[in-house]
């Protein structure tokens, strides 16, 4: 009996799951396993979404249902058996990985353990920091900032509030374009001057979302000027208290809420740590994403350190995992009879887009740029293609009319 271990259900994991699954549905002597902490998957693109979603709008429910799915749902009728349970442990000589409450022979362990957020080893960031990369993550941001308004409501003077997002990548700026309609909507709510309620985004690169094409960059930082949003660049966080960021100039600014999206590394579970590291975190693999010298293990997406056509590492996205873990699915048979892949894993290029608050994204698919309400429409059917790949057609459509139902609430 083979066994195919997969750690970690998200946009890598899953895709490699469901492909091996497809190649041995019909051979009895094949077992998929697949191990995430959580009994769900999240479609993590969404995360700000659910963030800066109001509770009088949406509740929690709606908001899980719209950012998450079971993955015995996702799973149903396939020959793929999920376990919840965390990596403690791996025994390379008897090609075992020891769970809580229980362990997994394998022929074949394949790491897509994700990432978490990075805190650079900054004073207070990670005390102090919110970060946005799980669901609990963006319901805490969502709590906080209405505690805030809650709070300051009952000031006579009403001092200015700040809303501060550390770090302008992706994430980041997604981030402070879609917090205008929540702060909007909490204003309202509490009776507070809207111009006393200001947003900022601290960028340590000259840019933001440094490493894309500079027109992306400069139709975001407009953007956000259009919003309200307080962008600065070229602005290092040196240490975080309290009540106030310190920048490497010696500037402090003022927050009430900080948003900590600056970075993100390797999820290291316990059973990793045994496995060659780099400084992020990530898993050495070789050009095949087999983990350098251990027999049987395979590493992709943000886990491991995956090198380019370019020879540098590749940009962690969910487009580059998904594209990884169809290509470790198509290996592991050349693997199970020893025998070399053909080919080695070739990152290719992949269209961008960047949502930026309402009904209005950039979509860079080179030599096509559009922004504006057709960037926010391409998002959406490149989320719908998505959702048809792993739920079908109907359950696809389904799910995308009900995110866009439930989040246009707040636009």
């Amino acid at each position: 009996m083979t066994k195919i271990v997969i750690i970690g259900g998200g946009f890598g994991g899953l895709r490699a799951a469901l492909d091996l699954e497809k190649q041995y549905k019909n051979d009895a002597n094949t077992q998929i396993f697949l191990v995430d902490k959580r009994d769900y998957y999240l479609f993590a693109p969404n995360l700000f979404e659910a963030a800066t979603a109001d509770d009088e709008l949406t509740t929690i429910k709606q908001i899980k249902k719209s950012i998450t799915l079971p993955f015995a749902e996702i799973l149903a009728g396939k020959k793929i058996q999920f376990v919840q349970g965390e990596c403690l442990s791996i025994d390379s000589a008897q090609k075992k990985v020891n769970l809580k409450g229980r362990s997994l022979v394998y022929d074949f362990l394949i790491f897509a353990s994700g990432s978490e957020s990075d805190y650079y080893d900054i004073p207070g960031a990670k005390e102090f920091g919110l970060p946005l990369k799980t669901l609990p993550d963006a319901l805490r941001i969502r709590n906080k900032i209405e505690f805030v308004f809650q709070a300051k409501a009952l000031d006579f003077t009403k001092k200015n509030l700040h809303f501060v997002i550390a770090g302008g990548g992706y994430t980041g700026t997604e981030a402070a374009g879609e917090l205008k309609g929540l702060l909007d909507f909490l204003a309202w709510k509490y009776q507070y001057p809207r111009q006393k309620v200001e947003v900022a985004i601290v960028e340590a690169a000259s840019k933001l979302v440094e490493g894309f094409d500079d027109r992306l960059s400069a139709d975001s930082y407009n953007r956000l000027q259009e919003l309200g949003v307080h962008v600065r660049v070229a602005s290092r966080i040196s240490g975080v208290d309290q009540n106030f960021i310190e920048l490497m100039s010696g500037e402090k600014l003022a927050y009430d809420a900080l948003i900590w999206t600056a970075g993100v590394k390797g999820t290291v579970p316990e059973c990793e740590k045994a496995l060659p590291l780099q400084r992020k975190n990530r898993i050495f693999v070789n050009e095949f994403l087999q983990v350098k010298d251990s027999e049987g293990i395979i590493a992709f997406g943000d886990a491991a350190c995956v090198i380019g056509s370019d020879g540098k590492p590749v940009f962690c996205s969910a487009q580059n995992a998904i594209d990884q873990g169809k290509y470790v699915a198509r290996i592991i048979p050349y693997l199970l009879q020893n025998k070399k892949p053909p080919l080695p894993y070739k990152n290719k290029p992949h269209g961008f887009i960047l949502s930026l608050g309402g009904k209005w994204a950039i979509a860079d698919y080179p030599p096509i740029y559009v922004k504006g309400f057709l960037g926010f429409a391409i998002n959406q059917l490149a989320h719908l293609r998505y959702f048809i790949s792993i739920i079908g057609l109907w359950r696809g459509i389904k799910w995308l009319i009900f995110q866009e139902d439930l989040y246009s609430r707040n636009d």
